[in-house]
């Protein structure tokens, strides 16, 4: 029985968290809300294929474009990534890489799960604006007009002192205009919702 090696395990991971990632994000957009969000009252989710290689945690020299097209198209191989980073070494890359890669397995189900989330999230040098985590893994997104993932982490790591209870999550088709799935909350969370942030 042949060993695969972490290489090639990470490829499979990426590759397969490159079709997770076009049909949860780049088919769908969310709109994340809690009534305890103080920053703004509602984030929209709105993804692109380049967010997608800060996921992963490798380095590559191909465009980020080429890095998730030939992820998705199952193209990309061992020969196409690495472990450097500047001022980090190796085995803490690999380290971290290995972690990503279990999260991106339990990526698909990040929504659909009991979510938290925290605005202004810091992880070592990280920041984003917004980071939401189930029991499992935690996704950071990065805010212009609106939030982009940048970055995935194993485990919840949100700070508990600051983490909020998140109480809706509504989903689109891209070629639609109107948010039509609550993929989380209920009947009370999206009238307060509408009242608090559209009818105001």
């Amino acid at each position: 029985m042949s060993v695969i090696s972490f290489e090639k395990r990470a490829c499979n991971a990426i590759i397969q968290g490159a079709s997770d990632y076009k049909k949860m994000f780049l088919e769908h957009e969310y709109i994340i809300y809690s009534p305890d969000f103080v920053k703004q009252p509602y984030y929209v989710i709105n993804a692109l294929v380049t967010n997608y290689l800060h996921l992963t945690g490798v380095n590559t020299t191909l465009s980020t474009y080429d890095f998730f097209n030939m992820s998705l198209n199952g193209t990309l191989s061992e020969k196409d990534f690495d472990f450097t980073k500047p001022n980090k070494s190796a085995k803490s890359v690999r380290g971290s890489v290995r972690q990503k890669i279990q999260a991106l397995a339990s990526m698909p189900l990040l929504f659909s799960n009991k979510l938290l989330a925290t605005e202004d999230f810091t992880k070592n040098s990280m920041t984003c604006s917004l980071a939401t985590a189930d029991n499992k893994i935690t996704m950071g997104f990065v805010n212009d007009i609106d939030a982009k993932p940048k970055t995935l982490l194993w485990g919840n790591e949100l700070n508990k002192a600051n983490a909020v209870n998140v109480a809706l999550v509504l989903r689109r088709n891209r070629s639609s205009e109107i948010f039509d799935t609550i993929i989380q909350g209920d009947t009370r969370s999206l009238l307060r919702f509408i009242s608090k942030c559209i009818l105001k």
